[in-house]
């Protein structure tokens, strides 16, 4: 048996250097049939593109007042963008320095006001609470 462990080494040995240039040597494969689109059977229709995103979610009710109610300034605000939102802790992404946040998965929203005159402002709503994301 040694003669044989000794002629797989040197099998191996010799064989990996050889697979390395080939390997750095490989040239791109032509236009072959996985390069190329599959044909269109006759008489089938051509595939549809791709569905855009869907819409976000409507808003639901409550949470446009809970967010108004983060700060006085938005009370007259004008609502510019809402999207659904999942963040990892209840500190619905803006923990405050020092803060201790429960680790749980908590399901909310972004809402963006517009106050008049001012800056965009941005609320987390999520589980009953608001955060600023930025004060106005």
């Amino acid at each position: 048996m040694p003669g044989f462990a000794r002629l797989a080494g040197l099998l191996a040995g010799c064989t990996l250097p050889v697979m390395l240039l080939a390997w750095g040597r490989a040239e791109p494969a032509g236009p072959g049939v996985l390069h190329q689109p599959l044909p269109t059977p006759a008489g089938a229709a051509p595939a549809a593109a791709a569905p855009a995103s869907p819409a976000p979610p409507p808003l639901p009710a409550g949470v446009e007042a809970l967010a108004r109610r983060a700060h006085p300034a938005l009370a007259d605000a004008a609502l510019i963008a809402a999207r659904p939102e999942t963040w990892p802790s209840a500190c619905l992404g803006l923990a405050p320095a020092g803060a201790v946040c429960a680790q749980a998965v908590t399901p909310g929203w972004v809402v963006t006001f517009l106050p008049a005159g001012g800056a965009p402002v941005t609320v987390h709503v999520g589980a009953g609470s608001a955060r600023l994301a930025e004060s106005p």
